[in-house]
């Protein structure tokens, strides 16, 4: 097949930018199976320099494998060669990559880059060429902040490549994950949170924030309200034993006792405890318990059943939206829900998948190309290829999983069951707890020296023995949170936690 390769120059013609829309690339993000009650481990240690690397899971394999900026030639030598900002500058950006933006896999692949490489707080605009409106990429992860205005180092690009990979998974639908890694010249750049607050994204409204976490846009009041909530911080408990938990109120079971848990400002405050990692509106399944206040006072407390999933959350709110305040959620301890609270990011995410490392930045390491040639048509789409289409990007799995290839093969292939369109080469078991030299482990450790305790494997090799220094491991809620609907039970199976 022969593929053109238009112009690199740049870009579209001037106008003002004063007259274009502004717009954001909405970032969606998989289905989880019933979750696997495993026992609880020591978590490892926590940061309280900055907000972990929780980062949302959901750019399709499809869109990952196939889309004309990465599995592009052309388009790969231009990315690498400068900076982010400069080279989709809406006026003066280049005119070849702004081509290759009318493929929406390209869109949804480059929102995710800028989400890998970009800090928190810094961003890329850049002109959709399908609407002519001059939209904007966020950053969130920051692996390669220097990629904003320059060209990125080989090191940068590995840590992005690791990232786009842990962020892939085949339905688009939204799950949080936690990433860790070492960057020595960073060494607070993975550090975990102390105190992890609740998911606000839904999954099951294609990733849009909960309504209760929006603003109000007229004045409400009330526990039943869905706007104006906050969230708190993210509880364990022993299922089916009672929960107790207040701001400043009595437990409504326990109104003739002394206690009152927590405290609030002098704003009058709600509660709202919703089952797992994901707040609530009023009328959900997952709310638990509300209250408006407690005991014949104003204080705020409940009491409910401790959850299936062993795991719930807060959300708080002024009872009067116009209003506002804070709260400080106490728990009942030493009973047998043998509740806490305020879990750190670790204790949270605690499952351990494996390892993503290599670089989709090799233009010669491509299986297929796909482009948009000069009259706007996307080619390439159709093509199949059995094994990766990008042939220096690999994974290496936990040894805790009961079938870690066909875990792995789910997860990183856009045609699941047939290993074909995969995003990585599985290459096995991370570490081996039998055999911990290479062929059998994939990794000489699987704790780097730098964050001791995260449990994050580093310095791994791919088939050819070439050694990777910028692996990421990611660490999961529930052992079948980016497993496909349908899949075989035993592809999310977990052997025992391991421990450290």
């Amino acid at each position: 097949m022969n593929f053109q390769r238009p112009s690199s120059s740049r870009s579209f013609a001037k106008r003002s930018l004063a007259s274009l829309g502004l717009g954001a690339t909405l970032l969606l993000a998989p289905l989880g199976c019933q979750p696997l009650l495993l026992p609880e481990e020591g978590g490892p240690p926590t940061s309280t320099s900055r907000q972990g690397l929780r980062i949302a899971n959901s750019l399709t394999t499809q869109d990952l494998v196939l889309n004309a900026i990465s599995t592009n030639p052309e388009s790969l030598h231009l990315l690498v060669g400068d900076g982010l900002v400069p080279l989709f500058h809406p006026l003066t950006g280049s005119e070849y990559l702004g081509q290759q933006l009318k493929d929406m896999a390209a869109q949804h692949f480059m929102a995710y880059l800028v989400g890998c490489a970009l800090e928190e707080g810094s961003s890329v605009d850049w002109m959709d060429p399908l609407t002519e409106t001059v939209r904007t990429w966020e950053g969130k992860a920051g692996l390669c902040p220097d990629w904003e205005s320059g060209a990125p180092s080989e090191e940068c690009k590995h840590r992005v490549s690791a990232c786009l990979l842990a962020r892939n998974n085949a339905l688009g639908r939204r799950v949080e994950l936690s990433v860790r890694g070492e960057d020595p010249l960073r060494p607070a750049l993975f550090g975990l949170e102390s105190e992890t607050r609740p998911v606000e994204h839904d999954p099951d409204l294609g990733g849009l924030r909960v309504p209760s976490y929006e603003a109000c846009v007229a004045e409400e009041s009330g526990g039943s309200r869905d706007c104006g909530w906050t969230g708190d911080f993210i509880g364990r408990c022993q299922p089916g034993q009672p929960v107790r938990l207040g701001a400043g109120g009595k437990a409504p079971d326990q109104c003739g006792l002394e206690a009152v848990l927590g405290w609030a400002s002098d704003t009058r405050m709600m509660l709202r405890v919703c089952a797992g990692l994901l707040g609530c509106d009023s009328f959900s399944e997952r709310n638990l318990a509300w209250s408006e206040g407690s005991c014949g006072t104003t204080g705020p407390a409940v009491t409910f059943t401790c959850p299936t999933s062993g795991h719930f959350n807060v959300m708080a709110a002024p009872y009067d939206s116009t209003q506002t305040g804070t709260v400080t959620v106490k728990v009942e301890t030493g009973t047998p829900a043998a509740t806490s609270y305020k879990l750190s990011e670790g204790a949270v995410f605690r499952l351990r998948e494996g390892a993503y490392y290599g670089t989709v930045f090799d233009p010669k390491a491509l299986a297929v190309t796909v482009f948009v040639d000069s009259d706007g048509h996307v080619l390439g789409k159709s093509q199949v290829v059995t094994g990766p289409v990008y042939r220096r990007m690999y994974s290496c799995q936990a040894p805790e999983w009961y079938d870690g290839l066909a875990y792995a093969t789910n997860r990183l292939c856009a045609v699941p069951g047939s290993g074909s369109n995969c995003a990585a080469h599985v290459t096995g078991k991370c570490i081996d707890p039998v055999n911990r030299s290479f062929p059998a482990s994939k990794c000489l450790e699987e704790d780097g020296l730098l964050v001791s305790g995260d449990g994050d494997f580093e310095q791994c090799y791919d088939p050819q023995k070439g050694l990777w220094q910028e692996p990421i491991t990611v660490y999961l809620h529930q052992p079948c949170d980016l497993m496909r609907p349908g899949a075989p039970n035993e592809t999310c199976l977990w052997r025992t936690p391991r421990s450290r």
